[in-house]
């Protein structure tokens, strides 16, 4: 399992990378809430790549080569890996841990409950319909999503990368993610909630503005300077 910081890093790709109808470019502040520490990430969206930052870490997605790109601005340095070496680190851990009741206790083998729930709300501005998913008791969405949005078609195979770190968790939101490309509009607001026999923890994302204007390619440009290490999805 990887270090939790580096596994705090890789998340930030997860809670808002954003595509309107008419193929806007989107900068989108966030809300990310987990436990009792809250902090505000800024998300950079185009059709072909997103960029999400909290000023320590940053998040650099390619849709079209899967790539991702995680930066440390403390250390001064970044690493790269891709969907396809992220899916192959995710299935080997999984399957070393095959007929340890892993399956059981993050459900693995259940299939997902998706709903949509009645009640509207407003978030940056956009009004929102309520949706759920669950897998069981290990893991429960509850999300808000705009009509009026959409992701790039290859986003939520982004968000995957954000969570294979995760081990056999990680496999339980690839699942979710799924799911939620059957969702019409995209998830402004999303609650994520894993409880296992010892521990619940939920995370929650909120938008709470959204910009709309071009965004230059500097701002998916590295740092000067950083040094790149090795991907420690390699290993």
């Amino acid at each position: 399992m990887l270090a939790r910081k580096t596994v705090s890093a890789i998340a930030l790709a997860a809670p808002l990378a954003l595509l309107p109808a008419q193929a806007q470019d989107l900068t989108v502040v966030s809300r990310v809430t987990f436990g009792n520490s809250e902090s505000s990430s800024t998300h950079y969206i185009t059709s072909e790549r997103s960029r999400t930052t909290d000023g320590q870490n940053d998040s650099i997605i390619h849709y079209s080569t899967g790539k991702m790109i995680v930066v440390d601005h403390k250390k001064k340095e970044y690493f790269e890996t891709s969907l396809e070496e992220m899916s192959a680190y995710l299935d080997r851990v999984t399957r070393n841990l095959k007929g340890s009741g892993v399956e059981k206790m993050f459900a693995l083998d259940e299939e997902a409950k998706a709903e949509k729930l009645p009640g509207k709300r407003t978030f940056a501005g956009y009004d929102c319909e309520h949706f759920s998913i669950s897998f069981g008791d290990a893991l429960e969405i509850d999300l808000w999503a705009a009509p009026s949005l959409k992701a790039p078609p290859r986003y939520y195979d982004g968000r995957k990368l954000a969570y294979a770190a995760m081990g056999p968790m990680g496999k339980l939101f690839e699942n979710a993610f799924e799911e939620m490309k059957k969702i019409k509009g995209f998830p402004l607001s999303t609650a994520f909630i894993l409880r296992t026999p010892m521990s619940r923890t939920e995370t929650v994302s909120e938008a709470t503005e959204v910009r709309k204007g071009s965004i230059p390619a500097s701002v998916f440009e590295l740092p000067a300077g950083y040094r790149r290490k090795e991907s420690p999805y390699t290993k």
